[in-house]
């Protein structure tokens, strides 16, 4: 087996097979995943029944994206590709969400959290997974925010989603997202951008 291995490492090398990550927004560049959590994945909990609800608050526009769910807060959207030096990106890249459980699956911080991540896979999507075009009109669309323009715009995706990004659930306050608002044109590139077209 070891023999294998060290013939096959670089026959592949040679030939230019590479497992890239994928690419996503500002500010999480190693691993190339968009984070809005501040904690780390860690055990997934209740897979079937848990991620069975999140999906359902992410449908229509995400019920297709691999989806794990998670004790903590946050969530994370990015996906995986393969590239050859010479002939490019092989095949579409794999995506995946995972959503923290801070609160209960039915409760508006999660749906707000569970859209948001969506809004990136839709936003990758639109751009065909080219992270420096999407990086460069979302920061054209959004200029002045306190995060990246491609966070500040998944939160516009995720509330003309249905999303309430903070209010009071059973007397407890909660806040989802980067804190910025959207204008009206901003609103319209994130329907655009729902719709899978570049505003």
């Amino acid at each position: 087996m070891a023999t294998t291995v060290r013939w096959l490492v670089p026959c592949l090398m040679a030939l230019g097979v590479v497992l890239l990550p994928g690419f996503a927004s500002p500010p999480v560049a190693a691993g190339h995943l968009v984070e809005t959590g501040r904690s780390a994945v860690s055990d997934e909990v209740e897979p079937d029944t848990a991620t069975a609800r999140v999906r359902q608050l992410m449908a229509p526009w995400c019920t297709d994206v691999p989806t794990s769910v998670y004790e903590g807060s946050g969530g994370q959207a990015g996906y995986t590709e393969v590239r050859h030096p010479l002939f490019g990106r092989s095949g579409d890249p794999d995506v995946y969400i995972t959503i923290g459980l801070q609160w209960p699956t039915d409760h508006a911080g999660t749906q707000a959290v569970a859209l948001h991540e969506c809004a990136h896979i839709l936003q990758y999507r639109a751009y065909d997974y080219d992270a420096a075009a999407l990086d460069a009109d979302m920061a054209r669309l959004y200029p002045e925010g306190t995060s990246s323009g491609t966070e500040h715009m998944a939160d516009c995706m995720a509330d003309a989603m249905g999303a309430v990004r903070s209010g009071s659930v059973d007397g407890r306050g909660y806040n989802v997202g980067y804190g910025g608002g959207c204008t009206p044109e901003q609103y319209d590139a994130a329907t655009r951008l729902i719709d899978g077209h570049r505003p």
